[in-house]
């Protein structure tokens, strides 16, 4: 009930001070708007019948991408700035759990950008989300939220460790959109690259939404691409353990997580 309370605090607090920057308002409110423009513009003389699939759901992962990108790293860069850091981390509620309410918090505004998408595709490109398999979408969709908490809390403690958060926020935004799918099928990428995006859960992500939404060939195909993405995801969570008990014993140690 405490680690509850903590988090329940964290994600309040997070939410007015997120929504209180204007940058921030920007990636969550203005960044995905620009992406479904950009993402009507390329698919909208396509040969896919429900190319507003594609428009929502890839303008709505890029812009929960960058939201989670940029908060995980702007957080700790901001934390660190004000003199927290230290605070937080050695603070008597454990630095995870206060993390998993940021990354929380995070995850939800990078929601709203999906469904201003799906507003804006409506309204302005006449189109609509089309769902084939309504259970399963939402169960697809549940799983693409715990994967990138699970992406975030493990990018949280390695920005948290390394004094070049901001260059490491911006090497890894794009990179993830052309790796995993989001932007153009990874059938389109070099075969050498490819085992790379593979071991990414966003590539699995986009690939059972947009099956449970246009249409399951090989429900058997379908199954284990969730498992996939399942197993990847508890993946990051043991790794993220394992970096936040090295951030714990660096900060005893060598207590190097200021500025100076």
């Amino acid at each position: 009930m405490l680690n509850l309370k903590v988090i329940l605090s964290t994600f309040k607090l997070h939410l007015s001070q997120s929504f209180s920057r204007v940058t921030f308002r920007f990636c969550i409110i203005v960044q995905p708007l620009i992406y479904t423009f950009i993402f009507y513009m390329m698919y909208k003389d396509s040969s896919y019948a429900n190319y507003a699939n594609y428009i929502i759901l890839g303008s709505g992962l890029t812009s929960l991408w960058s939201s989670i990108c940029f908060s995980s790293a702007g957080d700790i860069e901001r934390e660190r700035y004000m003199g927290t850091l230290e605070n937080l981390v050695s603070s008597p509620s454990k630095f995870t759990t206060i993390v998993l309410g940021k990354v929380l918090a995070n995850t939800l505004l990078g929601l709203t950008g999906m469904a201003l998408s799906l507003i804006f595709t409506r309204v302005f490109f006449n189109g609509s989300l089309h769902i084939e398999h309504g259970f399963l979408f939402f169960i697809s969709f549940i799983l693409m939220i715990f994967s990138f908490v699970c992406i975030a809390l493990v990018i949280a403690p390695i920005f948290t460790l390394s004094k070049n958060a901001r260059a490491l926020m911006n090497c890894l935004e794009y990179p993830i959109f052309i790796l995993c799918g989001f932007v153009f099928p990874i059938t389109l990428l070099p075969r050498f690259i490819r085992p790379l995006s593979y071991i990414l859960s966003p590539t699995w992500t986009v690939k059972i939404l947009r099956e449970s939404s246009l249409g399951i060939d090989n429900f058997s195909i379908f199954y284990r691409e969730m498992f996939i993405l399942f197993c990847i995801s508890m993946v990051y969570l043991i790794i993220s353990k394992v970096l936040f008990s090295r951030i714990d014993k660096r900060t005893r140690i060598k207590a190097t997580l200021g500025v100076s």
